[in-house]
C-alpha cells in the first residue's frame, strides 16, 4: 500500500511548485530523506524537476521518476505550479497523506493532509 505525499518548494509569489512522490511519504522515510539531503533551494529544485516520482532516494540520481526512469510522457508528470493557499485541496485532490514545503527559511514544513503542521524533525528523530 503507498503512503503518497507532495513535495514542493513555495516561491516568493505566492506560488508553490510541487510533484507527487507515490511510495514511502511518511515523515520517518520522505520526511527524513528531505531534512537530511536535500538542504538547500538548488538540491530542492533539482529534485522538483524529476517530476513526479515513484519514490524519493537520497540523492535525484537515486529516485525513481516516472518520466526519466518508466517512460512515462513528461506532459502527465511535470511539476506543478499552484497557488500556495491552495496546498491542501491539490493534496485532496491527489489522495495524498503528507504534504512537504521547503520555505523561504531554508526549512522543510510537513502537513497531514487536512493541512495540520507536523513537527518534522520531531517526527524522524
Amino acid at each position: 500500500m503507498a503512503t503518497r505525499s507532495l513535495i514542493g518548494m513555495e516561491l516568493n509569489n505566492g506560488i508553490t511548485k510541487i510533484i507527487y512522490c507515490h511510495f514511502d511519504g511518511y515523515p520517518e522515510h520522505n520526511g527524513q530523506l528531505l531534512v537530511n539531503n536535500y538542504t538547500s533551494p538548488f538540491n530542492v529544485f533539482y529534485l522538483l524537476d524529476l517530476g513526479d516520482l515513484r519514490s524519493l532516494g537520497e540523492s535525484p540520481a537515486s529516485c525513481i521518476a516516472y518520466h526519466r526512469d518508466q517512460d512515462e510522457p513528461w506532459d502527465r508528470v511535470e511539476p506543478r505550479d499552484i497557488n500556495t493557499s491552495e496546498i491542501v485541496s491539490v493534496g485532496g485532490d491527489y489522495g495524498v497523506d503528507y504534504i512537504y514545503i521547503y520555505k523561504n527559511e531554508c526549512e522543510w514544513e510537513c502537513l497531514y493532509s487536512d493541512g495540520t503542521p507536523i513537527k518534522i524533525l520531531a517526527a524522524v528523530a
